[in-house]
């Protein structure tokens, strides 16, 4: 049976949603990604669980680069004024964060169309956000070590 991409879409979106009080919970703990992959002995449910956890803390990391960029009198005139929610620098992350999601809610779905998969479509689709959040945060390191040159 396959189910069509909107589908795909509100199975990963409930899939993080679902993992992230349990993310949250993890991170409490203090454990790292790789401690908890290892505690989630192979289990898909828990990996995805880890990996979203893994993904909001590096978004939380970038989410403080955005807001320095944004503050910063050398973005001041790009982004139309200063602020993390004003201007190009809100919709630059919106943008993102939707690109981000939407396109790993394809990949996930790609990998195992077959709803009979079980729940590999979450797992890969978390993956794939964590890859991606990673990309983004140093793709900011990249400008922010710019700007620090002038």
């Amino acid at each position: 049976m396959k189910i069509s991409y909107c589908s795909a879409l509100a199975l990963l979106s409930a899939a993080l949603i679902a993992t992230s009080a349990q993310a949250q919970t993890l991170t409490n703990t203090g454990a790292s990604y790789e401690q908890c992959l290892d505690a989630a002995a192979g289990n898909n449910i828990k990996m995805t669980t880890c990996t979203v956890n893994e993904a909001n803390r590096i978004l939380k990391i970038l989410e403080g680069k955005y807001e320095k960029m944004a503050n910063s009198e050398q973005f001041k005139s790009w982004n139309q004024g200063a602020g993390m929610f004003n201007g190009n620098f809100k919709e630059l992350y919106s943008s993102w964060l939707q690109y981000r999601d939407k396109y790993c809610s394809l990949y996930g779905y790609s990998m195992s169309p077959d709803v009979e998969q079980g729940n590999i479509v979450q797992l890969t689709g978390a993956e794939c956000i964590l890859e991606l959040t990673k990309r983004q945060n140093k793709d900011m390191d990249v400008i922010l070590q710019n700007i620090s040159k002038y």
